[in-house]
């Protein structure tokens, strides 16, 4: 099991404050989940500023979601951008040697008759870029993306469990989205166990997509540990919080600890 902080912590203008955190941090083993913001200059700016940077931490990448959506078919101009900003984030894959990156669906809103074509359009763009991922040696990771509240949830779980069966990508299950959904996180976690490399974990009241730190919300986090430690010890955890904790270093800190302690119990129990 790894560890990654998610940049999402952070507006395009702010990424020196990851390395700030990851100095107080202190792990190496630690690493940085970059939130690429491929429709900001800003971001690239400071990203090529801070790549040596980049460099010296264990990587995953996030796969563009602003200005991208992939359930949109060859020919558009949102398709054309999408794939230039994953083709970007290819790149900016094999140049920090990322684990994997995230793949969303889609991000917009989901009108029921349009469904089954958003989803033909978006298995058919995500096997164009598995396609290209090899030959950046990269690992796309399919995403539970959307939330009810938002209008943008394309699959309830018992169609993401489908879809993930019967894909060949692996998964990374975001629990904060599945909560928000009322997803049974247990069952999820049991019946897609083989295929979960890494999970996003953040908490919500049970309904908005707050990316709340995991102990601000309903969601009981001591219980998805335990299902966690149980069926899939060895995948990756990223803590995906949103921009209002960019300043609560200590409390970021306590939950990397309280994260680690649990678990590291658990596995010597």
């Amino acid at each position: 099991m790894s560890m990654y902080i998610s940049t999402n912590l952070y507006n395009p203008g702010r990424l020196q404050e990851v390395f700030q955190l990851m100095d107080e941090i202190g792990d190496p083993s630690v690493g940085i989940e970059l939130f690429p913001q491929w429709q900001s200059e800003v971001f690239c700016n400071e990203l090529a500023k801070h790549m040596e940077d980049l460099m010296q931490y264990p990587i995953s990448l996030h796969g563009p979601y602003y200005c991208t959506e992939h359930s949109k078919p060859e020919g558009t101009e949102e398709y054309a951008r999408s794939m230039q900003y994953f083709y970007q984030t290819l790149q900016l894959s094999r140049r920090l040697k990322s684990k994997y990156i995230v793949y969303h669906h889609n991000n917009c809103l989901v009108e029921p008759e349009r469904r089954d074509e958003m989803i033909s359009v978006s298995t058919e763009n995500l096997r164009k870029l598995r396609r290209e991922a090899k030959h950046f040696n990269a690992q796309i990771v399919i995403e539970n993306a959307g939330v009810l509240s938002r209008g943008n949830m394309l699959f309830d779980e018992e169609q993401f469990i489908q879809m993930a069966l019967n894909m060949p990508a692996n998964i990374l299950l975001d629990v904060g989205h599945a909560h928000a959904n009322g997803w049974n996180i247990g069952k999820v976690i049991a019946k897609l166990a083989h295929k979960i490399i890494a999970y996003h974990v953040h908490n919500n009241d049970g309904c908005e997509d707050n990316h709340n730190r995991i102990h601000e919300g309903t969601l009981d986090f001591a219980h998805f540990l335990a299902c966690y430690q149980k069926h899939t010890p060895q995948a990756d955890i990223v803590i995906e919080y949103g921009p209002q904790y960019a300043h609560d270093r200590n409390g970021i800190m306590q939950d990397v600890t309280y994260i680690n302690k649990v678990l590291n119990c658990k596995q010597t129990a």
